[in-house]
């Protein structure tokens, strides 16, 4: 990336994350004065300011009024790469990491329109929707809600989807398509928090996702909210 004209306070915020990231500012602790980084850094407190104001709002460091500035307890970034269908599981499997899943809601119902249209089916065909926090060892990484249509899993169980629905339909012989994936960045609303463990205004990446069969048939449609200090997703292009 070229950063000759980037604004300097965000070339200082990237410098912070990156002491925050490598541990030379670690996780808990008191962040040097105001004062001294400005000084250090060569640049107003007001520019300061500002670079700290970016690293607050992407929750990597936390302002305690009359006490200074923190750095957040920093999990460890979980990065997906968008090149090919891969599932929650199997992306925390391939860093290491056991995936978790706690349940919130589990029930079948008729569909919204949002929910019929994007798994092309009658607002009279039953479907089963997942609310659940998916979890990277214990910590929680991500708050899904899933629809997948009761045509096609039949009447699968709340302990066979804690499995894993790509687990489930591969070991029934089906073969997966493509993904259409919606990225947005959003603010965190007050469920989303309570979820993910975020402090209020934080913010969250908003995956909006519909997966298909290889026969072009749509088998689930997703809303998933991201803790946006703790996922990153990269695009690889050939």
């Amino acid at each position: 990336m070229n950063t000759n004209n980037m604004p300097v306070f965000l070339k200082i915020s990237d410098d912070i994350a990156e002491k925050i990231k490598n541990k030379q500012f670690a996780g808990g602790s008191r962040l040097p004065a105001e004062r001294a980084l400005a000084e250090a850094y060569k640049v107003s407190r007001m520019t300061l300011r500002q670079a700290i104001s970016v690293l607050v709002n992407q929750g990597k460091l936390i302002r305690k009024p009359g006490s200074g500035t923190y750095v957040s307890d920093q999990p460890t970034e979980i990065s997906e790469n968008l090149k090919g269908i891969t599932s929650f599981t199997q992306i925390m499997q391939s860093q290491g990491k056991t995936a978790k899943s706690k349940f919130i809601v589990f029930r079948r119902h008729q569909p919204t329109l949002a929910e019929a249209s994007n798994l092309e089916i009658g607002r009279d065909e039953d479907v089963i929707t997942i609310e659940r926090v998916r979890f990277g060892d214990d910590e929680p990484i991500a708050f899904e809600i899933a629809t997948v249509p009761v045509g096609l899993v039949g009447n699968i169980t709340k302990s066979e989807m804690s499995g894993g629905l790509y687990e489930y339909l591969e070991e029934r012989g089906f073969q997966f398509g493509k993904v259409v994936q919606e990225f947005s960045a959003v603010i965190a609303n007050e469920t989303v928090c309570q979820r993910l463990g975020l402090t209020t205004g934080q913010a969250a990446l908003f995956l909006r996702q519909t997966s298909y069969l290889t026969n072009g048939k749509p088998f689930e449609f997703v809303s998933t909210y991201y803790a946006g200090d703790r996922y990153r997703v990269y695009l690889e292009r050939q």
